[in-house]
């Protein structure tokens, strides 16, 4: 099995039960993942549009460690 780097974004709705997931890029090498998403502000807010109108969010950036099979 190979391992993949993903960076993710999570953003949490401030005021209600929204929650969004969005891959940024992916990485085979974890340097090249930690450096990219140090290069990123970690954490910021961000108002998203939704079904239901606008929805102000906290939203954070990380590295997921993923297993791939071929």
């Amino acid at each position: 099995m190979e391992k993949i780097f993903a960076i993710v974004s999570v953003a949490r709705q401030v005021d209600g039960d929204y929650v969004f997931v969005k891959p940024e890029r992916a990485f085979v090498v974890r340097e090249k993942a930690d450096s990219f998403v140090n290069s990123l502000v970690k954490q910021y807010t961000e108002t998203l549009q939704t079904p239901t109108g606008p929805a102000q969010c906290v939203c954070t950036r990380g590295v997921l460690e993923l297993e791939v099979e071929s």
